[in-house]
């Protein structure tokens, strides 16, 4: 989760800090709007939202809102170097300027659910399969902790 809205670091968003977002996405919501979208998100019933609970829900709103030809625009622009595919560095830089605010480990854990062939690239069709999965939480890497 973005430190810049996770206000106690533990990697989940509360109402308060929810607010915080939606503020700095110049969105004015209501108190009670916010609680009620918590609870909407909040799969685990934690009373808060992880970043898989946020990142499912925007899935689940996002799924049939791209079209092919956005498709085939955003993965042309994280493929830098215009080799037909996208590459683990392509997408965390494309992450990382997008401010997205995913891990190393998250990162490294969607890529190679998504990268069907092994090859260390996203294809096309790989990418596409990127933005229409559900997202998961990867287990605990005790090496990379």
């Amino acid at each position: 989760m973005n430190k810049k809205f996770d206000d106690n670091g533990n990697g989940e968003l509360d109402v308060g800090e929810l607010t915080k977002l939606i503020s700095n996405l110049g969105v004015i919501a209501r108190d009670e709007d916010l609680k009620n979208l918590v609870d909407a998100i909040d799969d685990n019933l934690s009373g808060t939202i992880d970043c898989w609970e946020l990142v499912n829900y925007i899935d689940k709103i996002m799924a049939d809102d791209f079209t092919s030809e956005e498709i085939v625009e955003a993965f042309n622009l994280m493929d830098v170097d215009q080799g037909g595919e996208i590459s683990l560095e392509e997408l965390r830089d494309a992450m990382k300027d997008a401010d997205v605010g995913i891990t190393k480990t998250e990162m490294d854990y969607m890529f190679r659910k998504v990268d069907r062939n092994g090859d260390g690239n996203l294809s096309l069709s790989e990418f596409r399969s990127l933005l229409r999965r559900k997202a998961t939480k990867p287990k605990e890497d005790k090496a990379a902790s």
